[in-house]
């Protein structure tokens, strides 16, 4: 096999070291990835990826990746993890046109569009795609469009139909046993379908920090939804109150998702990368900020190179104000390459953004100040979290010896 020669990875086993050289970070993206629209004024808009690949061609960043197109996978690859029963009533939904409630289809989340398959299994195919050449050699990738982390095994939840996270890790281990860690910590929602898909796993450790499910959508992610079986200590999640800001996301990143990473030694990295947890996003009630962001992306960065001998893949996931979203995703990529940016969008971006009825939005590539929301007083949002903290290192640590 041939490789892109553009970067080394050194890979550890307990026999020997050695080196192989990776190639470029791969970005999957094809304009067919816009036909995944459930209705013009769903919060699930396709203009999320549009503007997010412009933004990111016109500061020349996808020079400096593969990119692939994005192809809709086989029926079977579906079928690692979802049902034919359920893969049967995704393609009637979307030929009839009526209401599945038993799977939950035509629902106000999910509702019905005429190609529903073909546009949900494409984006499958871009993170499936993304994980098969990281297995062949790229260092890392970024699939925009991926992150669907709500649907589960029967039933599609949260604007998910098909779990593209769960199918392709299940597709990894199934031709190379491997450790994975999914991070899914700067979403504002519980990461329940893939949570739920390796909960009796010791092979896939997850980790969700989220608002809490007292307050938000699914309403599941309590602390001691900790896994069952040989999976016990391998489900993480952090509950915090609206109104965590970035001061609470990098606690978390220093206190638990460190240590878990050091202690764990993932072949695989993968980072659900939502950006509703922005205290721009209009759903939820979190305050993160490009500087928490940023803090997390070169800490998981610098920790993936270190311990991940296969990679790091990373896909979308929620995010609900789409040049906000542009603008946040761009950031991150640049952060992957090690690139710089400037902190003005082109003009010409600004321009477009106003021409497709976008009229409030960000004109820096960073935020100027972090907003801290005033949903609960900071010494509330300051103490819970702590009590949080607490409780997982009691439940989590013995497991992973901590």
């Amino acid at each position: 096999m041939v490789l892109d020669h553009t970067a080394k990875k050194y890979i550890r086993d307990s026999r020997f070291t050695f080196s192989v050289m990776r190639g470029k970070l791969v970005y999957p993206y094809s304009d067919a990835l816009l036909q995944y629209e459930f209705k013009k004024d769903h919060p699930l808009k396709p203009d999320r990826l549009k503007l997010t690949y412009l933004l990111s061609e016109q500061l020349g960043l996808l020079d400096n990746v593969n990119l692939i197109d994005v192809n809709v996978p086989s029926r079977e690859k579906l079928e690692i993890f979802h049902p034919a029963e359920y893969i049967d009533a995704v393609i009637r939904n979307g030929e009839t046109g009526e209401s599945d409630f038993r799977h939950g289809l035509g629902t106000p989340d999910n509702p019905t569009f005429p190609n529903i398959y073909d546009a949900a299994a494409r984006y499958v195919g871009g993170t499936l795609d993304a994980m098969r050449q990281i297995m062949n050699g790229a260092s890392n990738a970024f699939a925009i469009s991926g992150g669907l982390h709500h649907a589960h095994r029967s039933e599609a939840s949260g604007f998910c139909i098909f779990n593209d996270v769960v199918i392709s890790v299940m597709h990894l281990q199934k031709e190379r046993p491997c450790k994975v860690l999914y991070l899914d910590i700067t979403d504002a929602h519980h990461g329940n379908g893939v949570q739920n898909a390796f909960y009796r796993s010791k092979d896939v450790l997850t980790v969700s920090m989220h608002q809490s499910g007292q307050t938000l959508f699914p309403g599941t992610g309590a602390v001691h939804e900790s896994g069952a079986s040989e999976g016990m200590g391998y489900s993480v999640n952090i509950p915090v109150l609206p109104g965590a800001s970035s001061a609470e996301l990098i606690q978390v990143l220093d206190e638990i998702v460190e240590p878990l990473f050091e202690s764990y030694q993932p072949d695989l990295l993968v980072t659900q990368l939502g950006v509703d947890g922005h205290f721009l996003d209009p759903i939820a009630q979190l305050a993160y900020s490009t500087h928490g962001y940023e803090v997390m992306l070169k800490k998981l960065k610098k920790l993936s190179s270190k311990i991940c001998k296969i990679g790091w893949l990373a896909v979308g996931g929620g995010g609900y104000h789409p040049v906000n979203v542009a603008r946040l995703w761009t950031l991150f990529l640049a952060i992957m390459l090690d690139k710089k940016v400037p902190q003005e969008l082109p003009e010409d971006f600004l321009e477009l953004c106003r021409s497709m009825g976008y009229a409030s939005f960000p004109e820096g590539m960073r935020d100027e100040a972090d907003v801290v929301q005033q949903y609960f007083p900071r010494e509330q949002v300051s103490s819970d979290l702590e009590r949080v903290i607490r409780r997982v290192k009691e439940l989590i640590f013995p497991y992973h010896g901590l």
